[in-house]
């Protein structure tokens, strides 16, 4: 078959490969001039990134061992294994090996618009534009998605976050990620201090208003001076978000497969991007197989629902909470990408948690 993937992300760079390297003609269409480019996250991989076997030396900047949490009157420190990658080059290894399967990429062009069974490529660099009639459309196009909303099922009530991301010079501890947690710091979620070394770290926040505000707030507060500035939109995983009309299929960020209590997407995204390349070549139905991804992003969603509704003393609560024995040996065991049996074996080692339950009767 003749797939066209728009969008040359690592999602995008993943599914290509599966669908190349099982004998179907892929074309990949990057709006960007380079595969990567412009930065727009903050590239942390849990250990769950360990199942797809990848080699990481080409894009591997640094491995985290630990996890701080500052509440305004508490902190925990949590044993967690991470990976930070650089982005470009993280990105870039996904279409490199897609490319060597025999895909081809197309810079500088993205959708522009559906024209029936044809869709219209526009390539920006020579204004031109070129009608082309692919059996398979796949989105992996961002949060903002030109392919879901070409094909009418960008769901109107998607949430989307507004993250600002610097890099800075200082001291850090080279395997300790440390995250801020307050109305103060940054309402709905938290902002963060991700270190590359033990003198570059990545520091940003993400709020659905007022982004700009709080994170130069946060950075006049710890005496951060950005060397590098990035910014960009993340959006939350929406569960009425269709995944498939016709024959265009949406994956990553454009189906909101993004977690929504850390904003992470890349190994929930690749993840759905290996059932579905499995779905394209064995003829089984994506909503169906997507099941186990999205019951993740589904239980995401509703820890979300409750941090949202936080005061500060809920905050310094459930650090007090986890701040226990008990409950760290189950952090310690499961990854952020695997909260189901994270959250069921903390509530029955600490019924107390329940007591966040009551917010999510102000979410229904």
């Amino acid at each position: 078959m003749n797939i066209a993937i728009i969008g040359a992300g690592p999602i995008g760079g993943y599914t290509a490969y599966l669908l190349a390297k099982a004998g179907h003609a892929i074309s990949i269409y990057e709006n960007h001039s380079q595969v990567g480019c412009p930065i727009q996250c903050t590239g942390i991989l849990t250990a769950d990134f360990d199942e797809f076997n990848f080699p990481m030396d080409s894009y591997l900047v640094n491995t985290i061992d630990t996890i701080e949490v500052f509440t305004p009157k508490q902190t925990l420190a949590v044993k967690q294994k991470d990976y930070i990658v650089d982005r470009t080059r993280f990105d870039t290894f996904f279409v490199d090996i897609a490319m060597k399967e025999g895909a081809q990429l197309y810079l500088n062009h993205s959708l522009s618009r559906r024209e029936g069974k044809n869709i219209i490529i526009k390539d920006s660099l020579s204004k031109t534009e070129k009608i082309i009639t692919p059996d398979i459309i796949i989105g992996t196009d961002g949060p903002l998605s030109p392919t879901a909303k070409a094909y009418n099922f960008y769901h109107p009530q998607r949430i989307n976050f507004y993250g600002i991301q610097a890099t800075v010079e200082g001291t850090f501890e080279p395997h300790t990620i440390k995250t801020y947690f307050g109305k103060e710091v940054c309402p709905g979620l938290f902002a963060w201090v991700v270190p590359e070394s033990a003198t570059m770290a990545r520091v940003g926040l993400a709020t659905t208003k007022n982004t700009k505000h709080y994170f130069d707030q946060f950075m006049h507060d710890h005496h951060f001076v950005a060397k590098e500035i990035q910014a960009g939109t993340i959006p939350i995983y929406h569960p009425e978000q269709k995944l498939q009309q016709d024959n265009c299929y949406l994956a990553g960020d454009a189906a909101t497969y993004v977690k929504a209590t850390t904003l992470g997407g890349l190994v929930p995204g690749l993840q759905q991007a290996r059932i579905l390349a499995d779905c394209i070549i064995n003829g089984k139905k994506y909503e169906k197989e997507i099941k186990s991804v999205r019951q993740k992003m589904w239980l995401h969603l509703k820890v979300h629902h409750i941090f949202d509704e936080f005061n500060d003393d809920d905050w310094d609560r459930l650090v007090m909470y986890v701040n226990q024995p008990k409950i760290q040996k189950i952090f310690e065991q499961h990854t952020r990408d695997n909260p189901i049996p994270l959250v069921l074996k903390s509530l029955l080692k600490e019924p107390r948690f329940l007591r966040f339950g009551k917010y999510l009767f102000l979410n229904s």
